[in-house]
């Protein structure tokens, strides 16, 4: 709490809270934040300590800072459209331009589910102390699969060979701690994509283990049923996707709900994978102008559709959208723990997973508690994120207009503050801010 007299760090005075937790928007709150965290939520009517610096919340809305739970930083060969300069293995002004993509839409903290840890490493440093503004990161590095499957191999994933060998490759992965450990049981057989060998549900199980009795929390690619059980079943403690291939079981859905296992929800890449294939112009929206520029637009125009139809995705993934979404949906109705994700490097894409969220029928308070407090349980982290309580990080975005009335209204921003800082959002490394520099 502010001690009496003392100025606070920041105060959005007279603003209306939505908290993050579901509950109705409380008007008439003001809202101190000092050393980074939330210090007090007061009726406005209080009194404000002399000297703090006031940002005006009169009819605005404020939120706890979206959470993306499952990216992949471009900059090391994840999909852009654009090419890394030419001798450039990593490409560090991409990612940072992207990160600065999630932070312009106000998404203040990113799981990064598989990457290059010499990327994303470097950049989870850099923010953590405080050598540049960004989301907080969180990462796993090297997703961790089964020789011959998926991502191992690509998407910077690695096979694991068989234990007990296989604690050399975890303690090379705890050596670099991972916030999140990324493991992948896919062995494809539908559709464009032929069998492949999976992680064996033994070695998966010593591997959750291992890692669980070592600190890491984990999180599991697992697209069909029977092996999303066998990963629940090793002790994983997320799901990186919804059930994907089929329609999901009412009894599987029900224990999703009854153990609260966070889920990822991941709509919006399928969504953008299917559009690329119907009419790749989508992508051409101000906002995406403004935060990926007219030539990576450009780019992903003329390489995304070819890309998606020589693996046969363009068409697999329109079959898969229906049992997708619906599952989804039915894990909403059965009180799960879903956390808003897009599986992409592209801010302006979180609030279309948004609005897919509310096309499904969820209401935007819901949605609202999807993509902060549930993106903080992903994340193992609820005790210091994700919601608007006294105590915790000062991770907030203000609104023009109501959320809880229409999830639309999430791109009416008015400012984000991350770590109780104020980003100057026309300072961020954007095409649309460089653009706009005389």
């Amino acid at each position: 709490m502010i001690s009496t007299g003392a100025a606070a760090d920041l105060a959005v005075t007279n603003v209306t809270v939505i908290d993050g937790t579901g509950g109705p928007a409380v008007p008439g709150r003001t809202v101190l934040v000092e050393n980074g965290r939330i210090a007090a939520i007061q009726p406005a009517a209080h009194p404000v300590p002399a000297g703090t610096r006031r940002l005006a919340g009169r009819g605005k809305y404020l939120i706890p800072g979206w959470i993306d739970a499952h990216i992949h930083l471009i900059g090391a060969g994840q999909w852009r459209g654009l090419d890394n300069p030419p001798g450039v293995a990593i490409d560090f002004d991409a990612a940072l331009s992207a990160l600065h993509g999630f932070l312009y839409v106000g998404v203040t903290s990113v799981f990064d589910a598989g990457n290059n840890p010499d990327l994303i490493f470097k950049m989870r440093r850099r923010e953590r102390s405080e050598e540049m503004i960004s989301p907080r990161i969180f990462a796993s590095g090297h997703a961790l699969s089964w020789p011959g499957s998926w991502m191992a191999g690509t998407f910077h994933g690695v096979g694991v060979p068989d234990w007990p060998e296989t604690r050399d490759v975890l303690d090379a992965q705890l050596a670099i701690q991972p916030d999140i450990q990324k493991l992948v049981m896919e062995r494809f057989g539908l559709g464009p994509n032929p069998l492949t060998p999976a992680l064996p549900e033994r070695v998966m199980t010593k591997m959750v283990d291992y890692l669980k009795k070592r600190g890491v929390r984990t999180t599991a690619h697992a697209v069909k049923e029977d092996v999303a059980r066998a990963v629940l079943a090793a002790g994983v403690d997320t799901l990186a996707h919804p059930v994907t291939t089929a329609r999901a079981s009412a009894d599987f859905t029900n224990e999703l709900a009854r153990r609260q296992i966070p889920v990822a929800t991941t709509l919006a890449v399928f969504e953008e994978i299917i559009r690329f294939g119907e009419d790749p112009g989508f992508i051409d929206t101000p906002l995406n102008r403004f935060v990926l520029g007219a030539n990576e637009i450009a780019a992903r125009q003329r390489k995304g559709p070819p890309l998606y139809a020589s693996m046969g995705w363009t068409t697999w993934f329109k079959a898969l959208w229906p049992f997708l979404s619906e599952n989804v949906r039915q894990l909403h109705e059965a009180g799960g723990v879903l956390a808003v994700a897009t599986d992409r490097s592209n801010g302006p894409l979180y609030l279309r997973e948004l609005e897919l969220l509310a096309e499904l029928g969820i209401p935007p308070a819901d949605i609202i508690a999807m993509a902060t407090l549930n993106g903080a349980k992903f994340l193992g982290l609820e005790h210091e994120l994700g919601s608007i309580a006294v105590g915790k990080r000062a991770d907030l975005v203000l609104l023009h207009a109501d959320p809880s009335a229409d999830i639309r209204n999430a791109a009416a921003i008015a400012a984000v503050i991350k770590d109780g800082q104020l980003v100057d959002r026309a300072a961020l490394r954007l095409p649309g801010n460089q653009a706009a520099t005389p």
